[in-house]
């Protein structure tokens, strides 16, 4: 059986950690990296089911990367994190090809309540 992927791409270590685990718990084989470049790399090599996807990365913007990103990988559902919370921000990430926008912080049960309602095709 082959359990569903999600990748991880934020520079703090503390809130990928915080969400591997949390995605663990639901059975997903969960990667994590801090650099968009790394990241991208990773999406387009191991195509992972599930995306999240931190908006401001030290080696470039996560906004200017969904485009690219959901060109070449269309049903990859894309949840945007971002410690900045404004309309402006979500709505360009949701009009870019986003699924959701996590504002950081983030609490356990939201991260949950969000996985629950994605169905990840695996």
């Amino acid at each position: 059986m082959k359990y569903p992927s999600i990748l991880i791409i934020d520079d703090e270590p503390d809130i990928c950690r915080l969400l591997q685990l949390t995605l663990v718990r639901h059975g997903y084989n969960v990667k994590y990296v801090h650099e968009l470049g790394e990241g991208m790399r990773s999406i387009f090599k191991h195509q992972p089911d599930l995306l999240f996807l931190d908006i401001h990365l030290p080696d470039g913007s996560g906004l200017e990367a969904l485009p690219v990103i959901k060109e070449r990988c269309p049903t990859l559902p894309v949840i945007t994190i971002s410690a900045y919370d404004n309309a402006m921000e979500k709505q360009t990430a949701l009009k870019a090809g986003a699924a959701f926008f996590l504002a950081k912080p983030f609490s356990l049960k939201n991260v949950d309540e969000l996985i629950d309602s994605i169905k990840i095709k695996s």
